[in-house]
């Protein structure tokens, strides 16, 4: 799936926090915990102690200036502009429980930050399995009947895991797994079933942040012939 929509604004908190690797988030996190340890309620927001505790880890990542942009920017659904992480299938493999506690550890601040997840390596592993060869061009994967049907199921799987580990942590998640992105064909000729975003309906993003829930998606498109596209 190729393009990014204005619609749905990426953002990020500066040079100094997008050079912070996100075990540092994690660390930070964890740290959190520790000092309110006590289990958190699905319904419940931080209670003031605790979020001044985050805020004052989270200046330890960025400038004061980084910080209180981002927190003004990213905490409420009316402002209409988010922060969307994209996160490598790769992540979800590797640092599952790294991510999550990363997540939460924004959640826990009053943020929703939109995730997008991949599933690279994880279909890689399925097609060879399954004796498909992935095959790209221009550095983008050539999605035909069989790939794509594998890759629905990979790309469910994965981000079922990532919405279980957010709930573990008590981080309310909601699976996205359709009706957000409209797409065209990329080049059917070319890479078959692959699209690129025209629009993207903010309305299921922003009902699942309504609900206190983090919206969890796939990277998965529909043209509007109604055939789904990677």
């Amino acid at each position: 799936m190729i393009g990014a929509s204005r619609l749905i604004r990426p953002r990020r908190i500066g040079a100094a926090a997008s050079r912070t690797p996100l075990a540092a988030i994690g660390t930070a996190s964890s740290a959190a915990a520790r000092a309110h340890a006590r289990p958190y309620s699905y319904q419940s927001r931080p209670d003031t102690s605790e979020k001044e505790t985050i805020v004052k880890l989270l200046y330890n990542i960025g400038s004061k200036k980084e910080v209180e942009q981002y927190l003004r920017h990213f905490s409420s659904v009316e402002s209409q502009k988010f922060a969307v992480i994209k996160v490598g299938g790769a992540v979800i493999s590797d640092d599952l429980a790294t991510l999550a506690s990363a997540l939460t550890f924004l959640n826990r601040v009053g943020l929703y930050p939109i995730v997008v997840h991949g599933a690279g390596p994880q279909l890689n592993q399925r097609l060879e399995a399954a004796n498909i060869e992935a095959r790209y061009e221009d550095g983008i994967r050539i999605t035909d009947g069989p790939t794509l049907a594998i890759a629905r199921e990979v790309f469910a799987s994965e981000n079922r895991k990532l919405v279980e580990a957010l709930e573990r942590l008590g981080t309310r998640a909601r699976p996205i797994t359709g009706g957000v992105f409209v797409a065209d064909y990329l080049n059917r000729e070319k890479y078959d079933r692959v699209g690129r975003i025209v629009h993207v309906n903010r309305e299921v993003v922003e009902s699942s942040i309504r609900a206190g829930c983090l919206p969890i998606l796939r990277g998965r498109a529909v043209p509007p012939g109604g055939q789904i596209t990677n």
